[in-house]
């Protein structure tokens, strides 16, 4: 999925919870103008300055929330969010940062896990949850990414989402989109 969404965003391109840069070799050069990466943990942000380096890409690395986003109002072009918005905190007020921040027609490029289908997985999630939580960064098992993005003022302009196999399977969907502001 990050190969296939990252490579989408254009412009003035804002990643928050950039991490250690996982993604930074997938962005399209032609495509980019600007590239900020924000996160609030300095040690990830050093791994992504090394990662940046060692790729050569001119990207400007940021401490800081995705609750508080330190970007000027209608800057950027595209928001990427990989895998965040289940570790977030207040996703409301990290998405509403998000929107804040967007240019009209700006696009959240999103890929996220979500809670599982059917009765048995979401179950099993719940229970997991607590302790998984500990163990991942606060990651949430059982959060519902598209209903909180479209319950924030976003439309989806397109969406994949399947489930995952094997080992991975306790993290329930995969989910990968795009979302545009509905009142830009």
């Amino acid at each position: 999925m990050r190969e296939r969404m990252i490579p989408v965003a254009a412009g003035d391109v804002l990643e928050i919870g950039i991490g250690s840069g996982h993604n930074l070799e997938l962005y399209d050069r032609d495509r980019i103008s600007t590239l900020v990466g924000v996160d609030p943990d300095t040690k990830l942000l050093a791994l992504a300055h090394r990662r940046s380096c060692d790729l050569q890409r001119d990207v400007r690395l940021i401490e800081g929330s995705a609750e508080r986003l330190p970007v000027e109002m209608h800057s950027i072009d595209t928001v990427v969010a990989s895998y965040v918005l289940c570790t977030i905190p207040d996703t409301q007020t990290a998405l509403a940062e998000i929107r804040r921040v967007l240019r009209p027609q700006g696009k959240l490029i999103f890929l996220e896990h979500a809670v599982g289908r059917g009765n048995i997985l979401p179950h099993v999630q719940r229970k997991m949850n607590a302790g998984w939580r500990l163990l991942a960064g606060g990651c949430n098992l059982v959060r519902d990414p598209v209903s909180r993005i479209t319950g924030s003022g976003f439309g989806i302009e397109s969406l994949i989402e399947n489930d995952f196999a094997g080992r991975m399977r306790f993290l329930g969907r995969h989910i990968a989109g795009i979302a545009v502001s509905n009142t830009q």
